[in-house]
């Protein structure tokens, strides 16, 4: 009897089995003998489940960028300041070396995206920016609630997801200083006695 294979399990995997290899190499020095070989199985086998490498990437940008939507959608839910939840918001990109790793790969990939503009790609950044965009007015709208952000104080997401992407751009040069740059905009936004996050 013929083993009948999962084709979406079996890409997944293959894609997940690389992730550590794409944090190390970055998107233009990985090559498919160096996905095939992590993974465990032929250059063949890798062009079944894919069309190419930028595929595979996409494939493991994914899951990150999952990882990371379910790391903001728990912090909706935490039991701290609304200042505090904003301040996670934005460093949550910036709060590790395992999240600086796949910043810098989600850098390439963007890089990659708005020089080639493959219409997937294009779409599934739109898509991340809708779903970020939806959990800030969710942290926003349960600070007006909890009454930590006045009925009479217009805060804009667009404004502060274009703040985000700056962050991501400017935390290219070295002297930027991420969390000071937050606490600044943060203490603007929504002044307190409260001592810096």
């Amino acid at each position: 009897m013929a083993i009948i294979v999962n084709k979406e399990e079996k890409r997944r995997n293959i894609a997940l089995a690389c992730r550590e290899l794409l944090l190390e190499h970055g998107i233009n020095s990985l090559t498919i003998s160096q996905i095939a070989k992590t993974a465990g199985v032929g250059k063949g086998t890798i062009y079944e489940y894919f069309e190419n490498k930028e595929d595979i990437v996409f494939e493991i940008i994914t899951t990150f960028i999952a990882e990371h939507e379910k790391k903001l959608l728990d912090l909706v839910e935490a039991q701290i300041t609304t200042k505090e939840k904003l301040f996670h918001f934005f460093f949550l990109l910036f709060e590790d070396e395992m999240a600086r790793k796949q910043l810098k790969v989600y850098k390439e990939f963007l890089a990659i995206s708005l020089t080639n503009e493959p219409e997937e790609m294009l779409t599934f950044s739109e898509q991340c920016r809708e779903k970020f965009h939806m959990i800030l007015k969710q942290i926003l709208e349960a600070g007006r609630v909890t009454g930590e952000i006045p009925d009479d104080k217009r805060i804009s997401e667009s404004s502060l997801m274009l703040f985000a992407t700056g962050l991501v751009v400017d935390s290219r040069m070295g002297n930027c200083d991420v969390g000071y740059e937050i606490n600044i905009l943060l203490n603007m936004l929504l002044p307190s006695n409260e001592k810096e996050v």
